[in-house]
């Protein structure tokens, strides 16, 4: 068994004790609890959560379209031109390339 395998147990190990166990016991119980409660009454609970989760739903829909039309939903951008460059012209003192019988390489070239 190398270390990487090794690593991996430990990881998977302590994976299923943090995580894993604990999310599958509180499943177990959550069904236990809803499949002891009767019909009508299991129907009320998902129809509240429903109402509940549609109406936090359209609270941040509407809150975020009234900051967009209050303009805050995003901050002013501030508009930088891009200046122009200053080139060389046949004034400056521009130095002319002269080739050479070499290339980049060091190796002699065909010509």
């Amino acid at each position: 068994m190398n270390l990487f395998s090794k690593s991996r147990a430990a990881r998977d190990a302590i994976y299923n004790m943090v995580w894993r166990n604990p999310k599958g016991r509180l499943s177990a119980k959550l069904r236990k609890r809803c499949d002891k409660l009767p019909h009508n009454q299991r129907l009320t609970v998902i129809a509240v959560m429903l109402t509940a989760f549609v109406l936090i739903a359209f609270f941040v829909f509407g809150h975020a379209c009234y900051r967009i039309g209050l303009g805050h939903s995003q901050q002013s951008l501030e508009v930088e031109h891009i200046r122009s460059l200053e080139l060389p012209t046949l004034e400056n003192d521009v130095q002319t390339v002269i080739p050479t019988a070499y290339d980049d390489a060091g190796m002699e070239s065909e010509d």
